[in-house]
């Protein structure tokens, strides 16, 4: 099997080095805007290829991961559908857009193709999926990250936030999963993640905190339906190469493929 993976930041590198280390996949082509960072990845590795331009090699590959943003996502997972392949992706909240989730899926039903949404940095995804089966009232998740989680953000700056300042816990955010995604690109995926597994985006309640106390980016998701009470506390080591996401996001990611790749799933 042969895979594309999409970007070589903190979760692209990690996927990357890991899967190349699995008998079952023979090549994995390594596309991003930074030809210098891919080609000296590629260099330290013996399946790993860099293609400026995945258009070419679409054929010879089953899976396309995307792990670099949600404009990356926009271009390349159109692209992989249309061509009949599966992508896994890690920047779930490209699918707040309501357009783009519908034409994305649309698009897969049309060409026979998969596409894989990791459970990223949080627990309780396959319980959350079981539960939206019958009625829910509420699903409602509070992240808290240290202020080094959150420079360069947009949002904040219009709001005169300055997270590096913050001397005591603080938050940052309260509303709707889809305000959340849009304000908090690379800081609250699993927001995206869990309204696409239980009641949507708007329904879904996100509060983001600011602790300067805190060293993991914590997600404590909370469910209530006719199922019973559902009560997870995720508490993630940051990734060292970018400390606005989760080690274990990467691994997620790694984990579905081993599943893509192999023929025992468990927790289905």
């Amino acid at each position: 099997m042969n895979i594309c993976v999409i970007g070589c930041g903190a979760i692209g590198t990690t996927i990357a080095r890991a899967v190349e280390s699995l008998p079952e996949i023979e090549k994995v082509y390594l596309t991003d805007r930074s030809k210098e960072c891919a080609t000296r990845l590629q260099e330290k590795m013996t399946k790993v290829r860099y293609v400026p331009d995945i258009v070419p090699v679409l054929t010879d590959i089953r899976l396309v991961v995307e792990a670099a943003s949600q404009e990356a996502a926009r271009y390349y997972v159109p692209l992989a559908l249309s061509a009949g392949v599966d992508v896994l992706i890690m920047s779930v909240g490209v699918f707040q857009d309501e357009e783009f989730q519908t034409d994305a899926f649309r698009l897969a039903k049309r060409k026979g193709a998969k596409v894989f949404l990791p459970s990223g940095a949080i627990g309780g995804i396959d319980a959350l999926c079981a539960a939206n089966l019958e009625h829910m009232d509420e699903v409602t998740l509070t992240t808290t990250k240290p202020p080094s989680a959150f420079g360069h953000n947009a949002y904040l700056e219009s709001k005169g936030v300055v997270a590096s300042e913050l001397r005591e816990r603080t938050e940052l955010f309260s509303g709707s999963a889809r305000e959340a995604v849009k304000h908090f690109p690379q800081n609250i995926n699993v927001a995206a993640t869990i309204s696409l597994a239980g009641i949507g985006f708007e329904k879904t309640r996100i509060r983001i905190m600011c602790d300067p106390q805190v060293q993991t980016n914590e997600h404590h998701l909370k469910a209530k339906g006719k199922f019973g009470e559902l009560d997870v506390v995720t508490r993630n080591v940051p990734s060292p190469k970018n400390p606005k996401t989760s080690y274990l996001a990467a691994l997620s990611a790694i984990s579905a493929i081993k599943k893509i790749c192999g023929t025992v799933w468990v927790g289905v």
